[in-house]
């Protein structure tokens, strides 16, 4: 066979597996229970499908944190960029959002874990949990490959293992904002499972990262002595006998938990309170108040015009502070001491979640990125939303990571607005 001939002989293998997969999918638990309000991330012929497909193997064992409402966002303050961009967003930014389902703590057995996504095997074919290969994160959810009867490990520890995952782990905004809440679950389990050590199972991706993570369910749990955290290798595929694992908490672009985020806020600053105290110190010495979340230049969507920016922002009493190069409890202690936060699109922006409700946080975005993450979590936690748009510079790097500019005039508008002059 030519090359072209086993170019379309591994199409037609590709696309028989998804078929596979598709056709296997089921429920994590019954749909009455878990989108009786609505929350489906799909089609609602997809849901009718699998009404009756729901996982055996699964038993809810207790609510994580309640459903919540749709709701009507406020209508976003934009600025910069191009007009028709600008209403593009502010659109996309206004539009109703649907209500979301509650998160629930399951125990399932005999289950698979591979391309991060969990699965059976039954009669042969995979049965994969739809809430863990939702449509909208499949880019990034590869979920189980054609080797799905392989596996590499089978995992047993002392105690219950809580497998703290979603499409967005690799990034520490969806980590805090969609994974982190979800300890809550721990509550239930050690009801559940009382006197027992728990291990956190995470799946591994880049050292910073994972040190990250780490740290940040150290900073959220505080001294938990019996609790263990082990990371899986991604390329692997594991066998849990019983696994403990809670369904999503926020719905893909459309919908971040209020509970969840006020679970998260209130551990934090629960544990946070000694370094805040200091910190506010400084604020009344008038520093640290005015926050510019800058960007490290080698990670890519840099601001082409710093310097301008920078000037302005000084000029006002803003200090410039990099997420990365401090601890993910220090991060936590300055956006909750913050008046008033401007900073470069990215994952230390998700930060803001720590900021008290009311406070003005403006948004640096370059013209085209489309992505409503943070605009979700400033509804979520009673925060108005605010970009200042600027273009992107022609260059060979990846379109979402091209530095741009922004007009230093466009950001003294957004800046007055918020009520600074």
């Amino acid at each position: 066979m030519d090359e072209a001939g086993l170019h379309e002989a591994g199409a037609d293998e590709a696309a028989a597996h998804a078929r596979r997969i598709e056709e296997g999918l089921v429920l994590t638990c019954d749909a009455a229970r878990l989108y009786r309000d609505g929350g489906f991330a799909g089609e609602a012929a997809l849901l009718d499908r699998l009404r009756g497909r729901v996982s055996r193997q699964t038993e809810v064992i207790g609510e994580v944190f309640p459903g919540f409402p749709a709701h009507d966002p406020e209508p976003p303050r934009l600025y910069g960029g191009g007009a028709a961009f600008r209403e593009k967003q502010g659109a996309a930014l206004a539009a109703p959002r649907p209500a979301g389902p509650p998160s629930l703590l399951c125990e399932t057995r005999d289950v698979r874990l591979a391309g991060n996504a969990l699965f059976h095997v039954a009669d042969g074919q995979p049965q994969v949990l739809f809430e863990t290969f939702r449509p909208q994160e499949r880019h990034v959810v590869p979920g189980p490959g054609s080797d799905f009867l392989h596996v590499d490990e089978t995992v047993a520890e002392a105690g219950p293992i809580l497998l703290l995952n979603s499409a967005g782990s690799f990034n520490y905004g969806h980590w805090l904002i969609d994974d982190l809440p979800r300890l809550r679950a721990l509550k239930d389990l050690r009801a559940h499972r009382p006197g027992e050590p728990v291990t956190v199972a995470l799946v591994s991706y880049f050292p910073h990262i994972d040190a990250a993570r780490r740290h940040s369910i150290a900073l959220c749990l505080g001294r938990s002595s019996d609790v263990s955290i082990r990371f899986l290798d991604r390329d692997k595929s594991y066998h849990f006998v019983r696994l403990f694992h809670a369904t999503p908490c926020s719905l893909p672009s459309t919908g971040k938990s209020p509970h969840a985020l006020r679970f998260l806020t209130h551990q934090v600053r629960a544990r946070t309170r000694l370094p805040r105290a200091l910190f506010g110190l400084r604020r009344l010495a008038g520093r640290g108040r005015r926050l510019f979340v800058d960007r490290h230049p080698g990670r890519g969507r840099g601001l082409a015009n710093r310097e301008a920016v920078l000037g302005l922002l000084r000029g006002l009493g803003f200090e410039a502070f990099d997420p990365e190069l401090t601890s993910v409890r220090q991060q936590a202690v300055r956006f909750s001491a913050a008046e008033i936060v401007v900073g470069i699109a990215g994952a230390g922006m998700a930060n803001t979640v720590f900021c008290r409700p009311g406070t003005p946080v403006i948004h640096l975005v370059p013209e085209g990125w489309e992505d409503r993450f943070y605009g979700e979590i400033a509804t979520a936690c009673g925060q108005g939303y605010a970009a200042v748009f600027g273009p992107r510079l022609p260059s060979d790097a990846a379109e979402y990571l091209r530095d741009f500019a922004i007009d230093p005039e466009a950001l003294r508008e957004a800046l007055t607005a918020a009520g600074l002059r």
